[in-house]
């Protein structure tokens, strides 16, 4: 059977106009709610492991993970501490993928909210006994050293972070290869291998410990510590010569935005006034 549209103008106002409205309430489940993980493939995973879903127009929006219920004593409703509370994710990290493995996939949702609060739920154990549209929750700790380039993340770390700053530093969508995308339980953690530090320091030796954006070179070993050896597509398990390269520690925090974090560290800090 054979359809003709004599007013195609019509028909594609009509079209437009559905996927605008399913873009609008894609939209408001995102920000206020979070989305349901129906199907782990949902979830689009970048090379840098951040989460995306896609939007009824096709667009990439970035996203984080978290549980979205906690089953707690009904004595224990007003005097909750935020600490005993699962931590929502801005990476797919070790810890995330246990769990998706213990089969809590549908205890999570998916939002776009960068306060660090979110639409919550408490039970006492099969009994509602509060929702609650702002709550607080602490960022994984995992998660978060992934974010500080596999540092360790301390307390203060975790009650510093500021969700907003990170998706204002890390705005830029499309600064990836989208075919690189992969989905769902598909997607490989980016994680360094057990081996890197003896790879790092033998890729260093062999390019002199020079920078090969600025030319910098340490004056003695304990200079060397600001010296560091970059992924040039940002996936820290392709270790092959061409993709690595040696840059100080200013160079490489001016490598993107997702590296810009490095000028927070006191490592940074000293080079800048030893340079």
């Amino acid at each position: 059977m054979e359809l003709v549209f004599e007013k195609f103008e019509s028909f594609l106002n009509v079209i437009q106009s559905i996927t605008s409205n399913k873009l609008a309430k894609a939209e408001k489940l995102l920000k206020n709610m979070g989305k349901d993980i129906d199907n782990i493939d949902d979830i689009f995973i970048s090379d840098s492991s951040e989460f995306f879903d896609i939007l009824p127009d096709g667009t990439l929006v970035k996203v984080n993970l978290y549980i979205s219920r906690k089953n707690i004593r009904r004595s224990q409703l007003n005097n909750i501490d935020i600490k005993s509370l699962n931590k929502y994710h801005i990476y797919k990290c070790g810890a995330l993928k246990e769990m998706f493995q213990l089969g809590r996939k549908e205890d999570y949702k998916i939002n776009t909210r960068d306060t660090g609060l979110f639409h919550y739920t408490f039970y006492d154990y099969g009994h509602l006994l509060k929702t609650e549209e702002n709550q607080k929750l602490n960022i994984c700790k995992w998660c978060l050293s992934m974010f500080l380039n596999n540092s360790y993340a301390s307390d203060n770390d975790v009650e510093n972070f500021n969700l907003k700053r990170f998706y204002e530093k890390n705005e830029s969508f499309f600064d990836f290869d989208t075919s690189k995308l992969e989905k769902g339980e598909e997607a490989k953690i980016n994680v360094y291998s057990q081996r890197w530090r003896e790879i790092s320091t033998q890729f260093k030796t062999r390019k002199d410990y020079t920078c090969e954006e600025c030319g910098w070179k340490p004056n003695d070993s304990y200079e060397k510590r600001f010296v560091h050896t970059h992924h040039q597509n940002r996936d820290k398990t392709n270790n092959t010569k061409e993709n690595l390269k040696v840059l100080c520690i200013e160079c490489h925090s001016n490598v993107d935005g997702y590296h810009t974090q490095i000028k927070s560290s006191e490592n940074y800090k000293e080079f800048i006034e030893i340079k």
